[in-house]
């Protein structure tokens, strides 16, 4: 099967478009033809090595993370999903034309729904999921502030967010300002003209992707007892951010995403009754993968870049 492999840590043109062998399931999984995978900033953390999870990393490897598809195979042990059930989930080694996944990181995907949308949702859904509802435990009335509102995360934390009645502020760059409307956001911020912190004032939460003097003017945004969610795991323990929040006494929570088939059926729900979308902002085929990984570094990106590995039913 045609596949993504990395060698070594590098730029993006470690990535290589290659042949490799296809996955041979056990009896407690499936083997699922993938439509479509995304690409997340995890990826090319990865692939650049410097993510936490590099150390436990064996090269050559596969990337990705999400992925959307068709199920071909079923192990024997295998009882909810059937051969041709078309399903999407968070799982590894996604960058491929065929994966082995276990039914418990798959649901089975609304079929007015597209390939590349589903793919889009797992992981940047569940990060956004878990942040606004696990760990800030955001409620009716609340004030948070999104950074990055029309990132892959945080467009979707603001959709969770807006469901459950917060009142949102925004940033984003000049561009998206009007997505953010189209999304919800109470108050967008252009974080090229406009300092968040002076107007975002006084909140009960904030959910920063970007670390370091973000992170360090985010905490300043928020009241006495209220929280600050950090996504990226290169800032945890930041002793400026520590010392920042003790002297506000703002708590701040560092979280690994966690797969979640209930959550991925609740995304299912939610794509079937029209209360939550995924923006697609570019579609790169598999052996464009170095151009997409080049795109996804220009933090320029808008929604999900996804990628197209078949062709087949989109």
């Amino acid at each position: 099967m045609k596949a993504i492999l990395i060698q070594q840590f590098g730029e993006p043109e470690t990535l290589q478009f290659t042949e490799t062998a296809k996955p041979i399931i056990n009896d407690d999984q499936v083997l699922i033809k993938v439509v479509c995978a995304a690409v997340n900033p995890v990826d090319t953390k990865i692939r650049m090595g410097t993510h936490i999870s590099c150390k436990d990393l064996k090269l050559p490897a596969i990337l990705g993370k999400d992925v959307s598809g068709i199920i071909e195979q079923t192990g024997k042990n295998v009882k909810n999903f059937k051969s041709g059930d078309a399903v999407f989930g968070c799982i590894a080694n996604t960058y491929a034309e065929y994966v082995a996944a276990s039914p418990q990181l798959i649901a089975k995907k609304p079929d007015h729904i597209s390939f590349n949308k589903a793919a889009g949702v797992s992981l940047a859904g569940l990060t956004a999921y878990q942040a606004i509802n696990e760990h800030l435990k955001i409620s009716e009335g609340q004030r948070i502030l999104i950074q990055s509102a029309a990132g892959g995360v945080g467009h979707l934390a603001v959709q969770f967010a807006k469901l459950n009645g917060a009142y949102i502020y925004g940033t984003a760059s000049d561009k998206n300002i009007d997505f953010l409307t189209e999304l919800g956001v109470d108050h967008p911020i252009n974080y090229r003209s406009e300092k968040f912190e002076e107007i975002a004032t006084d909140l009960d939460a904030v959910m920063d992707t970007m670390g370091g003097e973000i992170l360090y003017r985010s905490i300043a945004c928020v009241k006495p007892g209220g929280k600050v969610i950090c996504l990226p795991s290169s800032t945890k323990n930041d002793p400026k951010a520590l010392e920042l929040a003790k002297e506000r006494n703002v708590e701040l929570i560092w979280s690994m995403m966690q797969p979640d088939q209930k959550e991925l059926q609740l995304f299912a729900t939610l794509f079937e009754e029209g209360k939550l979308d995924v923006k697609v902002d570019q579609t790169f085929p598999l052996n464009e993968i170095v151009q997409a990984h080049q795109v996804m570094e220009t933090h320029g990106v808008s929604g999900k870049i996804i990628i197209q590995v078949s062709s087949d039913r989109l």
